[in-house]
């Protein structure tokens, strides 16, 4: 099973349709269904899902990968010793920090790195791997899959004050209790919301 966020919308590769009744299914689609699917969740905004059923998955996911540039990145939930989570405002929305993966450097050392270089917080050391997000954008006409690498990691002090990175768009860096108030989730990116639940209820 892969999920793939699109335009914000989750995008299912699985063997069985799940159920949802709020879903768009697509059995076994081919290569222009895939090429399409961008196109049709712009003109249809009201689509919450989108589910594409394959006896092989592994070969459809490949099948849709071979349709975009990769680019790899990491990033980070940072948790202090008070309980509280990292988080960044980023455009106007409510985000964790990540960033592009640099040669030279393993997946660990990014996430780390783009932390400390977005919020201006150290000592931070990975304490567990969180698993993988996938989404797509356009850049300058090249559609493009980003690969993020997520890791829970530690901040061995408190409420620690941030600087944030104000050229990549970052105006707050700011730790906040669990749970999460409702008002950052509701301008946090869906894809960040579930993996800050998995973190909180593992095996969710």
């Amino acid at each position: 099973m892969y999920e793939v966020y699109m335009l914000n919308r989750p995008v299912l590769f699985i063997e069985k349709w799940t159920g949802s009744d709020s879903s768009i299914v697509m059995n076994e689609p081919d290569d222009k269904g895939l090429k399409g699917l961008a196109p049709m969740l712009r003109m249809h905004p009201h689509i919450e899902q989108i589910e594409l059923i394959s006896s092989n998955v592994e070969s459809l996911w490949m099948r849709y990968c071979m349709m975009y540039r990769e680019v790899l990145a990491a990033g980070c939930i940072v948790e202090n010793n008070c309980g509280d989570l990292l988080w960044i405002e980023r455009n106007g929305k409510w985000d964790l920090p990540k960033g592009k993966v640099e040669k030279a450097e393993s997946i660990e050392q990014a996430a780390v790195r783009e932390v400390q270089e977005e919020t201006g917080i150290d000592a931070i050391s990975i304490a567990s791997d969180l698993g993988k997000t996938y989404h797509t954008y356009d850049e300058n006409g090249t559609p493009v899959l980003k690969t993020t690498f997520w890791f829970h990691a530690r901040h061995d002090r408190g409420k620690t004050k941030g600087l944030p990175q104000s050229e990549e768009g970052i105006t707050k860096v700011e730790w906040h209790e669990q749970p999460t108030k409702r008002a950052i989730l509701d301008k946090a990116y869906p894809s960040l919301i579930n993996l800050v639940q998995k973190l909180i209820e593992p095996g969710q």
